[in-house]
């Protein structure tokens, strides 16, 4: 995405790290840690010899830009600064620390910037149309306490950027579907956001099927993805691995425009007009339908509309609430408006960054005493009106 936007080259920290012989191991107590090949040494995964770097051939005061950086892991920034060092170039990471974050961790550049002398933050919003919501995202990004989180989630409902649907996640996902059709139909990109990659499979399956019975899709010419997904031309799908051989990244999206016996033809989402072309091989084993996705999925996107669907934590909530650039909404699962915005106000507080154990450790105390709070409300409560559930809303 970076490369589309600035039209520069640009491939993956892990493209880079391995071609300057970085390779994952396991240590003594089993964890899983980079090692270095050095020049003349055997890689133990293919027999060959190493030779040094060929491809990001690095010199001196070349500069590293690390574009979505708050997903960099410790371990991954600690070896890409080792060899920036080493090689005399320069590093600057650019991303948020609101967004997603490592899998496990709150990364490396959120760490970073509680220890850095000085970090240049941007303070001016340019994907909206509407100023006014510019500015509401920027007091969504960082909600804060409680009381600051109730305002910014009254100020969402207040301006028409909550959907309430009631009673069960049914039909949260008919309006998630429904959302995609509507803006289909005018032409338009809509992303939706879902909370778990299960949900984000039955949103797909659903938009294919319905596209299929409405004759937009034609199921006589077929490949397999991820998990023996169905997929078709005409399809919405997203490569989820990178390969420097055709050209494809890692959660880009593409629309299927042909299928082959041994290759699939692709063209990029974007206004790029990019087109790639993957193996059946490949596609089995790294390319999956991208109607909805997970925050890491839609992370870096920008559509015309956006929609997010429950279950989603803080970073999900923001991503989510700032891809479109004409309209974004949340959907919740509440009996009554004021529950809507507790659900909000909850998610805003759901897996904010933990950038020290002791973060972490207060984050787990705050969780549990959230889901006391919960069991003791549904065990008081009056009979069959048990209070409404937490359910995300809606990079």
């Amino acid at each position: 995405m970076a490369s589309r936007e600035v039209g520069a080259a640009a491939s993956s920290i892990h493209a880079l790290l391995l071609d300057h012989g970085y390779r994952w191991g396991t240590d003594e107590a089993g964890t899983k840690v980079w090692a270095r090949l050095r020049v003349g040494e055997v890689d133990l995964s293919t027999g060959a010899v190493y030779g040094g770097p060929t491809q990001y051939v690095l010199r001196s005061r070349d500069r590293i830009v690390v574009d979505e950086a708050g997903i960099v892991d410790l371990q991954t920034a600690n070896v890409l600064v080792e060899l920036a060092i080493e090689q005399g170039v320069g590093l600057a990471f650019v991303g948020d620390t609101h967004q997603a974050l490592p899998v496990g961790h709150a990364g490396a550049m959120g760490s970073a910037i509680r220890h850095a002398n000085a970090a240049v933050e941007l303070d001016t919003v340019h994907r909206f149309r509407d100023p006014d919501y510019a500015a509401l995202t920027l007091r969504l990004r960082d909600a804060g306490d409680r009381e600051r989180a109730l305002v910014v989630a009254g100020e969402l409902a207040e301006h028409g950027h909550v959907a309430r649907v009631e009673h069960h996640d049914d039909a949260a996902r008919e309006r998630m579907i429904d959302a995609y059709f509507n803006w289909h139909a005018r032409g338009k990109r809509v992303t939706l956001v879902s909370g778990t990659n299960a949900e984000a499979d039955a949103i797909n399956d659903a938009i294919q099927q319905r596209r299929v019975d409405q004759g937009e899709l034609d199921v006589r010419v077929t490949a397999w993805g991820i998990g023996q997904q169905r997929i078709l031309v005409g399809d919405t799908v997203q490569t989820r691995r990178n390969d420097r051989f055709t050209g494809v990244e890692n959660r880009a999206q593409w629309i299927v425009r042909g299928i082959r016996d041994e290759y699939l033809s692709l063209v990029s989402v974007s206004d790029s007009g990019e087109v790639a072309r993957v193996s059946t091989e490949y596609a089995r084993e790294h390319l999956q339908l991208a109607y909805a996705s997970t925050v890491h999925g839609v992370q870096g996107d920008t559509a015309d509309a956006s929609v997010v669907g429950p279950d989603v934590d803080a970073a999900g909530l923001y991503v989510g609430l700032t891809r479109g650039r004409v309209h974004n909404v949340a959907i919740v699962v509440a009996r009554t408006d004021a529950a809507a915005r507790e659900c909000l106000t909850q998610s805003m507080q759901r897996g904010t960054p933990e950038l020290t154990m002791q973060d972490a450790v207060r984050a787990a105390e705050a969780e549990m005493r959230r889901a006391a709070r919960n069991r003791e409300a549904m065990a008081t409560g009056p009979v069959g009106n048990a209070p409404s559930s937490v359910r995300g809303i809606g990079m």
